[in-house]
């Protein structure tokens, strides 16, 4: 007790302690902090696609028109469901699917606020006791944060570089049982920016 008032008891979920304790902007951050400060010569980090920060990004001007179009119509100033609005999602539907053997609907789409919801909205789903989920190591943070603070347990498979950062499938194999509730596949890969063959996801399929 400090002046008359009690001290706060707040206490951190103790659970999300065991995540990866550094981001991956955290390391780009460590690489720019190694550049040469008297060095006048312009840089670009390709980690962040950023058009506020970077105008080599910059919005196309057909997505501009269409925000502003979008706004100025009035017709989507207002709380929109959970999963997007029936236009959006159907006309991703209709993009997706010129490169499928079928067609999507826009039943099948679920839009999100960044990649960040979208893995937080799967894991929630996906999230059982006793489940676990193979993550690839190296990997996006998040996936170890999400699944400590749902209760998963987190089995890692080593990214080979020498196989093109494919994952190291005999221990796929190893780590798989009934409680496995997925694989996680990051393709085109990040941070390792490989890109997996057909006949390398058809085995992971298999698995």
């Amino acid at each position: 007790m400090e002046n008359g008032r009690k001290e706060w008891k707040l206490r951190p979920n103790a659970s999300l302690s065991s995540t990866d304790q550094i981001s991956i902007r955290g390391l780009l951050e460590v690489v720019k902090s190694n550049l040469a400060g008297g060095d006048e010569r312009p840089t670009i980090t390709l980690g962040q696609g950023d058009p506020s920060h970077f105008p080599s990004f910059r919005t196309v001007s057909t997505a501009e028109e269409a925000i502003v179009t979008a706004v100025q119509s009035g017709k989507y100033n207002c709380y929109s469901p959970a999963f997007g609005f029936p236009t959006a999602r159907r006309a991703i539907a209709e993009y997706l699917s010129k490169d499928l053997p079928y067609k999507l609907s826009e039943e099948d789409v679920y839009i999100t606020s960044g990649c960040q919801q979208a893995i937080e909205v799967v894991m929630s789903v996906l999230a059982h006791p006793n489940a676990n989920i193979l993550l690839p190591r190296p990997c996006f943070p998040i996936y170890n944060s999400y699944a400590a603070y749902l209760g998963m347990e987190v089995r890692h498979v080593d990214l080979l570089p020498e196989r093109n950062w494919e994952m190291d499938l005999e221990a796929v194999e190893d780590l798989v049982d009934d409680n496995t509730v997925a694989i996680v596949i990051v393709n085109p890969g990040n941070p390792c920016g490989n890109v997996y063959t057909y006949e390398y996801l058809a085995k992971v399929i298999d698995i």
